[in-house]
């Protein structure tokens, strides 16, 4: 058996749509969900994200619910 290597999107919007969450950005597209969570795909700086997780880990927080914090204390300033 021969191993080929795997096939390259097209498009800049194939390979969106190919990440779990990106083809939720079409309206008629469901959101997948974890209770009652949306579930995403993020990027992240592997210098930022150690922050990230020893900032969570000071408080006893989940990297997610530190990620969502900080998400939603942007909002407190506008």
């Amino acid at each position: 058996m021969a191993i080929t290597p795997p096939k390259k999107p097209a498009t800049a919007d194939e390979f969106i749509a190919g990440a779990p969450d990106g083809k939720s950005a079409e309206p008629s597209k469901q959101i997948k969900t974890a209770g009652r969570k949306a579930i995403i795909t993020l990027s992240i700086d592997h210098a930022l994200l150690a922050k990230v997780d020893a900032w969570a880990k000071a408080r006893g927080m989940s990297r997610a619910a530190a990620i969502s914090f900080a998400v939603s204390n942007l909002f407190l300033s506008e």
